[in-house]
């Protein structure tokens, strides 16, 4: 016997993403639910199964199917359970750890079966991402291993954010689960001077798209008030992205209230003496990111979609299976 490890875009970083039996969170991903298929079993832990991470309920789980929560009102939700236990997580698993101690015989195949999948899944998001690849690369390879990472609800997120930057730490990701756009310039404040009320040494990165950033403007004061020790990337297309993609999709590319009139963000920022940078070229990218990285307080790194281009694949709303 032997395992690994899936988590939702909640759970995340609690096996740190680097291992080589943790899948991340590409629990959707097609490669990941082929290695499905070759399972004896799951155990679900605490997952809601939620539709936005199941190709709604319609992604192919192994069977027998068995679940662990502590809400009663878990079981069967989303998908029939062959076993149910209502119990603590961390105590029932401790209980089948005991169970399993000296009876475990790990297919020597299965942690390279675990990261073909895993990297099949990264290869196709990555290429999906056309000219941004470049920006995900490029902060994964300077952030280190302890930062925070903080997510609004924006096409970035929903294509990227998610589920690379890889993270290390069951603390370290924060996104707005509920769906409403506009709340991560506000969380990544939170835990950016959660991080310096603690003495944990995060630096801080929010992820906005600037639909969802316009919503509270003014948060920005807050940071600089608080010198709240963040860098914001600030995806800025004009535009609410996604609502373009949906009405591209299934409206016949009638578009409605989707173009933005957004703010001069240099001028802003110095209005408020907070640190910007503007990256209109890719090859740009790297100094203002040192620059921002480096620079103690908020900081505010503007990527220019306009100017350097669109993702390869069109993001429009939460996957699903397409029907034969």
């Amino acid at each position: 016997m032997g395992f690994g490890v899936v988590s939702s875009t909640q759970g995340r970083g609690i096996v740190p993403e680097d291992d080589e039996r943790s899948l991340g969170a590409y629990n959707l991903h097609p490669p990941v639910e082929t290695l499905y298929q070759s399972c004896d079993a799951m155990l679900v832990v605490g997952s809601r199964l939620r539709g936005n991470e199941t190709l709604k309920y319609q992604l192919k789980l192994p069977r027998p199917l068995y679940r662990i929560d502590a809400d009663p009102a878990a079981e069967g939700r989303g998908y029939v359970d062959d076993v149910f236990v209502c119990g603590d997580a961390a105590l029932a698993l401790d209980g089948l750890a005991r169970r399993l101690e000296g009876r475990m015989r790990v297919d020597p195949a299965l942690p390279a079966d675990l990261w073909r999948a895993r990297q099949a899944a990264v290869d196709a998001l990555l290429d999906g991402l056309g000219p941004y690849r470049r920006l995900v690369e490029t902060l994964q390879g300077r952030i280190g291993r302890d930062f925070n990472w903080v997510r609004d609800v924006t096409v970035s997120n929903s294509t990227w954010g998610n589920r690379q930057l890889r993270l290390f730490s069951a603390t370290a990701g924060v996104h707005a689960l509920g769906g409403g756009i506009g709340q991560g310039l506000a969380m990544s404040i939170g835990a950016a001077i959660g991080a310096a009320a603690y003495g944990s040494g995060r630096k801080t990165l929010g992820l906005a798209g600037d639909g969802g950033f316009i919503l509270n403007l003014g948060e920005l004061a807050t940071a600089v008030q608080e010198q709240a020790d963040l860098v914001m990337i600030l995806m800025n297309d004009q535009g609410y992205g996604v609502i373009k993609n949906i009405q591209d999709a299934h409206y016949g590319g009638r578009r409605c209230y989707v173009d933005l009139h957004t703010p001069d963000y240099a001028q802003l920022c110095a209005s408020l003496r907070l640190p910007h940078r503007k990256v209109s070229r890719l090859e740009e990218l790297d100094q203002a990111l040192t620059a921002a990285l480096e620079h103690s307080g908020p900081f505010l790194l503007e990527i220019d979609m306009l100017a350097i281009g669109r993702f390869k694949s069109v993001f429009a709303g939460p996957p699903t299976k397409q029907q034969d």
